[in-house]
């Protein structure tokens, strides 16, 4: 239920906020996550969803395109060593986002841009956990910077494919899920995605 509320207040702030721009872009994509380091060996890769909301405006200097915005990120990362069958961690993330698109030619351009904000992990599981209580009914807090470069493929002047590669470098403020294994607070993933963005000029 927490994520959820998490969720709604993001979707309506975003709504919010950016209702009056001239140019509003929606996306959504299908993302692939993979962890880096030890923490590699304990959970497997995992598919999730994003969501964004930006506003695009042109380059002051140039005839390329900028967009900021946010986005909000859901996936489910399961523990795929033999002790941890069953167990799983529940992360929804919510990022400031800022990107610099390059146009090549009308159909292709190329972006680069990073993006920063927090990841809310819950514990899940479908037998006894390793964890306490407390810790399986605990909100996990973790910030995120993320650099990030990528393609779209523009369909026309209102729709567009993308593809982009991302690197998440994380922090845990407080404690970490660990599932009784000694772990750092700092982790790093590697992200794909691929979606559709839509224009509303």
């Amino acid at each position: 239920m927490k994520l959820l509320s998490i969720i709604a207040f993001h979707l309506v702030f975003l709504t919010g906020s950016m209702g009056h721009a001239q140019e509003l872009e929606l996306s959504a994509g299908l993302t692939y996550k993979s962890l880096l380091g030890k923490q590699r060996q304990l959970y497997a890769p995992v598919f999730g969803f994003e969501m964004g909301a930006a506003r695009q405006e042109q380059a002051p200097f140039s005839a390329d395109m900028i967009a900021w915005g946010a986005n909000v990120g859901v996936f489910r990362m399961h523990r795929s060593d033999t002790e941890g069958v069953g167990q799983s961690q529940q992360i929804v993330e919510t990022k400031a986002t800022f990107r610099y698109d390059h146009y090549y030619n009308d159909y292709f351009s190329f972006f680069y841009g990073a993006e920063a904000g927090f990841s809310f992990t819950t514990l899940q599981s479908d037998q006894p956990m390793m964890s306490s209580e407390t810790n399986s009914t605990q909100l996990f807090t973790r910030g995120i910077i993320a650099p990030n470069g990528g393609i779209n493929f523009e369909i026309n002047r209102y729709l567009a494919l993308y593809y982009k590669l991302q690197y998440d470098l994380g922090h845990y403020f407080g404690p970490q899920p660990s599932w009784g294994n000694p772990s750092s607070k700092w982790n790093h993933l590697v992200t794909q995605t691929a979606g559709l963005r839509v224009r509303i000029w």
